[in-house]
């Protein structure tokens, strides 16, 4: 079913069931651009009044898993699930929006949808394009909302402002960290009387993302219960072509960079995984360690992706980059790389010091130590795996290798 904006429909008519439909969104801007895309859960006067239910980076799952953010899947940017049996009954509308963290606004979208899904089958869209904007810097794309029965509104709405402005929208408040030193203790008084409780306050988000910038910057994050799947997803990707000057004129280039990683298991197994040699590791057995596709010409939107599903089986592992054909350096490909793990911690890292005369990138250490994991930036450059291996000291053989 093709729906037009402001269109609405039952669930209903398109499914029979509530307890497994996924939403799908795909914004293409035809270039990387960083998008936030969200799902609030709201009252019956459109007011975010738990705050529980605002899923976003940092914050992938709602408390009892009916609302699940689950990152890039099957074509969409964002893939949300859903369980509307297990929604509270004072959560009566699912909103969701994608805001724009950058300088672009929503009229330079060249293409963009949100579909339902019925057990990953594709049942309805509303597809969109800049044209339908200016100068917004966020869209509420659509509507699950219960009235009477649950239903689907195709909004495709611009906003002004981004995430922040949003979340000040649905009655929410950004909590900005606080840099001011602790106040001295106050002279102790004699007790008064309670004065009455103020009126319930809007609830305080951080919308911070962490971002690496220097090399040998640092970000712990928590590791659950020993023996789960505990997904660390890696994400490189990089400026898509690239336009270089030459003798005759300008010419456009597709470089490709390669995603891989050197590793130490605690039982003190040792590997590589990268595409240069077809190991792409196993998300099933040991290592735990997986990359899910080699992205030759750069023009896959999520660039290349490696995942690490059982981070407290590691000792260390060296996160890398290289270029393997189309450029000579890194200094024109503007790589950055983003870490994510299910508990909605983000840890972004741009390759911004590169070195013309090496190509291969040591991006950053991941490291177990204890019942955290530490990401430390690296960005370190070197002629090649050897050199970066001899650095690190994991001990390797290296014979060439192709694809």
């Amino acid at each position: 079913m093709n729906l037009v904006r402001g269109q609405k429909i039952k669930i209903q008519d398109i499914t029979q069931s509530l307890s497994n439909i996924q939403v799908g969104i795909k914004i293409d801007f035809g270039r990387q651009v960083s998008i936030d895309i969200a799902c609030f859960g709201v009252d019956q006067n459109d007011k975010l009044s738990d705050d529980r239910y605002f899923i976003f980076y940092n914050q992938p799952n709602s408390p009892e898993n009916a609302v699940r953010k689950r990152g890039q899947v099957l074509g969409d940017s964002e893939r949300f699930e859903l369980n509307l049996t297990k929604l509270p009954s004072s959560i009566k509308k699912l909103v969701f929006t994608a805001a724009i963290d950058g300088n672009e606004v929503m009229s330079q979208i060249s293409s963009g949808f949100i579909r339902l899904l019925s057990d990953n089958n594709e049942v309805a869209r509303f597809s969109f394009s800049g044209t339908d904007f200016a100068s917004e810097k966020a869209i509420i794309l659509g509507e699950m909302y219960f009235k009477d029965i649950w239903r689907f509104s195709a909004v495709g709405q611009g906003f002004n402002g981004g995430l922040s402005a949003l979340l000040k929208h649905f009655g929410g408040e950004e909590l900005a960290p606080s840099s001011s030193p602790k106040p001295s203790q106050p002279t102790p008084q004699p007790p008064t009387p309670s004065p009455p409780s103020p009126p319930a306050l809007p609830p305080k988000i951080t919308l911070t993302k962490i971002t690496l910038e220097k090399r040998g910057d640092k970000k712990t994050v928590d590791l659950r219960k020993k023996g789960d799947i505990q997904p660390i997803h890696i994400n490189l990707n990089w400026d898509q072509s690239i336009k270089q000057q030459g003798f005759f004129g300008s010419k456009t280039i597709q470089a490709d960079l390669d995603l891989g990683c050197m590793f130490l298991l605690k039982d003190g197994m040792i590997g590589v995984i990268q595409a240069l040699g077809r190991s792409f590791g196993s998300r099933n057995d040991t290592p735990f360690i997986y990359l899910d596709k080699d992205d030759r010409s750069g023009q896959a939107s999520d660039g290349e992706n490696l995942y690490i599903l059982r981070p407290d089986l590691i000792t260390k592992v060296l996160i890398f980059t290289f270029i393997y054909e189309g450029t000579a350096n890194f200094t024109v490909v503007n790589g950055r790389v983003t870490i994510k793990d299910e508990l909605g911690n983000e840890i972004f890292m741009k390759l911004n010091n590169p070195n013309a005369s090496r190509t291969f990138c040591a991006v950053c250490t991941i490291q177990n130590i204890g019942d955290k994991i530490e990401i430390t930036k690296e960005e370190k450059y070197f002629f090649g795996h050897k050199d970066a291996d001899q650095h690190y000291g994991f001990g390797f053989r290296w014979v060439a290798g192709a694809k």
